[in-house]
């Protein structure tokens, strides 16, 4: 076994003893685990000072590129991760940071609102906006026990193209649960051996044009097709011992965030997306697509407003509003019901999703940046495979322009 590797795995799976959930996914052998874990926790103090030495003997050692460079910006979020549960003080940007590899800021509200008065413009009327989006979004609303049927028919299409795309590894599959009572929409959990359990939460109501995109972030090609490939090509072929763990807080989340958001742009055209939509989809669900073309504007204009969560965690973390200041904000910019930012707040609160929550947003804004050229398949297969930074990509971006 890799003992760099091996090293980073130990310290990984000992952090989630004092931090659970830390960990979102281990396909390493259940041997290695117990090994690991078999004499207890290890104090925070000596974890810290485990972590410094693995920092060091990377940087040290004659790793190749890009894994060094991903070892170290990982190994340095997880640094910054221990210095927090042992107590240290860490200003919450900074900490975004040097978890991250990303430099989070505020986005003005004034981009916030210009897409709320294209949002005006597309659903006239009387009364206020808020009522008109609400009505909007109940004309697409459709019976939960519809939701599966309709997983399924995105899955297998969005599969069948991400195959056009990638070689997916003999035997891979994902299975679908619904489940309630989560902080989230969605969640993929990886299993290994190239398998998947997607959880879709329906605490709020379903609306049928989330379906597609709720099925090509946390599957084809999104999540379980980023794992199931580094799997595979990182862990089983070259043997790379980190490649078997998935942290949370760190920035190989800001490129899986971003891979996950662009997914759907990489298998579909927005014709061809907005086709499956309106002749599988609402179809399926027994509704009618009334307007097409004004809810493709209005797609657009909604994803204007998704750098709203991270100004929420500034404005928690930064300034200390209190969590009715927060929903009201989530209201006016984000055009939610209070009972839909009240949901999106509890993630930002979670102290697990804290800093997390910026991932999205750069994410994507980052990925959709590198994919803006000719080479954007052959680009995208490199992220789907390589254990690439934030900082190592914003480099090709750089060079590109």
């Amino acid at each position: 076994m890799d003992e760099i590797g091996r090293a980073y795995v130990a310290l990984g799976l000992r952090i989630n003893e004092h931090f659970p959930g830390y960990v979102d996914a281990y396909i390493g052998g259940d041997e290695t685990r117990q090994a690991i874990l078999a004499h207890g926790p290890r104090s925070l103090a000596d974890l810290r000072e485990d972590a410094d030495r693995l920092a060091q003997r990377i940087a040290g050692e004659p790793l190749p590129e890009p894994r060094k460079t991903w070892l170290a910006k990982q190994v340095e979020a997880m640094r910054t991760m221990l210095a927090r549960l042992d107590g240290e003080i860490i200003p919450f940007r900074e900490e975004a940071e040097r978890c991250l590899d990303i430099r989070p800021e505020r986005v003005p509200e004034t981009e916030f609102e210009a897409a709320i008065a294209e949002i005006d413009r597309l659903l006239p009327g009387p009364g206020p906006l808020e009522e008109r989006v609400e009505a909007w979004k109940k004309q697409t609303e459709v019976a939960e026990d519809k939701v599966p049927m309709l997983l399924e028919l995105a899955r297998q299409e969005a599969r069948r193209r991400t195959q056009a795309l990638v070689d997916l590894p003999d035997g891979e599959d994902v299975e679908i649960l619904i489940v309630h009572n989560q902080p989230w929409s969605g969640y993929n959990w990886y299993l290994g051996h190239y398998r998947s359990r997607i959880d879709v939460n329906l605490d709020l109501p379903t609306r049928v044009p989330s379906i597609l995109p709720l099925m090509t972030h946390e599957g084809y090609p999104g999540h379980h097709t980023e794992h199931a490939l580094k799997e595979k090509i990182l862990y089983r072929e070259k043997g790379w011992e980190e490649a078997s763990i998935f942290l949370l807080n760190t920035p190989e989340c800001v490129i899986s965030e971003g891979i996950a958001n662009v997914a759907l742009d990489m298998i579909f055209t927005e014709d061809e997306a907005a086709a499956f939509l309106h002749d599988v989809l609402y179809p399926a669900a027994g509704l009618e697509h009334l307007d097409p073309e004004r809810d493709r504007a209005l797609g657009r204009a909604f994803r204007k407003l998704a750098g709203v969560s991270g100004n929420v965690a500034f404005l928690a973390y930064e300034d200390g509003w209190s969590d009715d200041e927060l929903v009201a904000y989530i209201q006016k910019y984000g055009l939610r019901s209070e009972t839909e930012a009240r949901f999106s707040l509890k993630f930002i609160r979670n102290p697990m999703f804290r800093t997390y929550i910026f991932t999205y947003f750069y994410g994507e804004r980052m990925l959709r940046a590198a994919l803006a050229g000719p080479d954007r398949r052959e680009v995208f297969r490199r992220l789907l495979t390589e254990p690439l930074t934030p900082g190592v990509v914003a480099g090709w971006i750089s060079q590109a322009s």
